[in-house]
Parts: C-alpha cells; sequence; structure tokens
C-alpha cells in the first residue's frame, strides 16, 4: 500500500486495476511512501496504524471482472515478466499453487480464452481479502475512467492536479479487441452466473465493454 502523511491519504492496491501505476504516480509526485507488503490489506493496516493514520482518506480500484479476467488469461498465457516459469516473484516469494495450476493448464493445453474460463471460473467471483478492504474505503476507483477518477481523489485530500498522466506500467500483453469479443455465448453465460453480484455491486454492464 501508498500512504502519505503529507497529504493524509492511503491507497490499497488491488491487483489488475493499474495499482502498480497508481502507485509509482503517487510517490513521484505527491509524497506517497511504500508501506508493508503491495497487496496489503485494510485489516493488515489497521493492525499497525496510529490513531491519526486510521483517520487518512482510503481509496483503491477495481475492473470490470470480464476484463479482469481477459487480463489474468493472458498474464499467465504470456508468463508475466517470467514469473509463471520461475514459480515465484521477484522477492522470491512463491506463487499461489492456484495460479500455479493454471498456468501449467495453459501450458499444456494451450486453451483459448474461453475454455480457459469455463474450466477455473465455477464459483461466484470476488477479489478474495480485497473485498473487505474495499468496503472500507473512502472513495473506489475505476479503471474504465482511471485518470478522472484519480484526479477526483486527488481534489478530495487537498491536492491540485490539472491533469494526470500515468505512466505506462505491468501492463498485459494482449490485443486490442474489446473483453467481450473473447466470450464465447457458453462462456458469457457463466460470466453472467459468476459476475452478476460484483458488477450489480459497482455499477459495471455485461452487455458492452465497460
Amino acid at each position: 500500500m501508498i500512504i502519505s502523511h503529507v497529504y493524509q491519504y492511503c491507497f490499497f492496491s488491488v491487483p489488475r486495476t493499474a495499482s502498480t501505476a497508481i502507485s509509482r504516480f503517487l510517490v513521484t509526485h505527491f509524497s506517497g511512501e511504500k508501506r508493508g507488503k503491495k497487496h496489503s490489506s485494510y485489516t493488515a493496516f489497521r493492525e499497525s496504524a496510529t490513531p491519526a493514520e486510521q483517520q487518512y482518506f482510503t481509496f483503491a480500484g477495481v475492473r470490470h471482472p470480464m476484463d479482469s479476467a481477459v487480463s489474468e488469461y493472458f498474464k499467465k498465457k504470456n508468463d508475466h515478466n517470467g514469473k509463471f516459469s520461475r514459480g515465484q516473484l521477484r522477492g522470491g516469494r512463491p506463487i499461489h499453487p492456484e495460479a500455479m495450476e493454471r498456468y501449467r493448464y495453459l501450458e499444456t493445453t494451450n486453451a483459448d480464452f474461453s475454455d480457459y474460463f469455463l474450466k477455473f471460473y465455477t464459483k461466484p467471483y470476488g477479489t478474495g481479502f480485497h473485498e473487505q478492504t474495499l468496503r472500507y474505503m473512502d472513495f473506489i476507483i475505476k479503471y474504465e475512467s482511471l485518470e478522472s477518477d484519480l484526479k477526483q481523489v486527488l481534489a478530495l485530500t487537498g491536492i491540485p492536479a490539472e491533469s494526470i498522466e500515468l505512466p505506462k506500467v505491468n501492463a498485459t500483453h494482449k490485443s486490442n479487441q474489446g473483453f467481450k469479443s473473447f466470450y464465447s455465448p457458453e462462456a458469457l453465460e457463466r460470466a453472467r452466473e459468476v459476475f452478476g453480484f460484483f458488477m450489480e455491486q459497482y455499477g459495471y454492464g455485461i452487455t458492452r465493454d465497460q
């Protein structure tokens, strides 16, 4: 996570929501400091935060789950940053066994997205322990309106920012076609089942790429 004592904010990093780019931007321009692990939860923060820090403005990001699933597929298919073939992150921490299972499946079968999705997306979608973090946020940034939402966050924390240009980092290598085009009719129906609650909660639709 990123914390600023100057501007009194905390940014919590949720995977595949441009969190790396936002973190670097905050550290470089707005007195952000790294604290704990990259994807630390709000609960972990509360356990060590001072009473004053617990009053800081909090924010994190979400992304359309259909788009996030496509991104997750291509990260494993393309062995993003070589971490899956290594079996560990750059800091040496082993990758979760479930993620490795998915990577090995793609390595063995070269399955297309819809087959991959139907095999592994069988339960109602959630963001793991990040769901608890999101419930405590003062503001949720949407990946789809990233820079305008971040500008609004900065304004709420008293930071004047006329324009925002986030660095392009940790990008997923995939085609530029809309994410819905990767879903077969069967996969699209499954997406309605497993993503429905999440999309309703955060105002996403399933009929178009937004």
